[in-house]
């Protein structure tokens, strides 16, 4: 079986832009969030208590599953934990774009 490598992320395994970006979006989100926790040295029973969040969604975001989290679920982690992160003006647009379309989508 031959590994294949790819210069861009997302974009290889979508193949629609949007959707690529959204991913790309929620990637960087669930890596800040995994290390802030691991740099704020919270254990699993800390970040459930701080995060409201039960034992299993927490390891969940700890292993990775980045589909168990909507955009807007880790836009609210981040800031229930206070970490800081940086993003580009046009990826700040697209992910409120795309918060508000998951929440007309869900009828919140």
């Amino acid at each position: 079986m031959e590994t294949q490598w790819f210069d861009q992320g997302w974009g290889h395994l979508e193949d629609d832009g949007r959707l690529a970006r959204e991913m790309e979006l929620r990637s960087r989100l669930l890596m800040n969030l995994q290390q802030g926790i691991t740099d704020k040295g919270w254990n699993r029973d800390h970040a459930c208590r701080w995060l409201d969040l039960s034992a299993a969604r927490v390891d969940a975001l700890m292993a990775g599953k980045i589909g168990a989290f909507r955009l807007r679920d880790l836009v609210i982690l981040m800031e229930q934990a206070d970490i800081r992160w940086r993003i580009s003006t046009q990826d700040r647009a697209l992910l409120e774009d795309l918060i508000a379309e998951q929440q007309a989508g869900s009828g919140a």
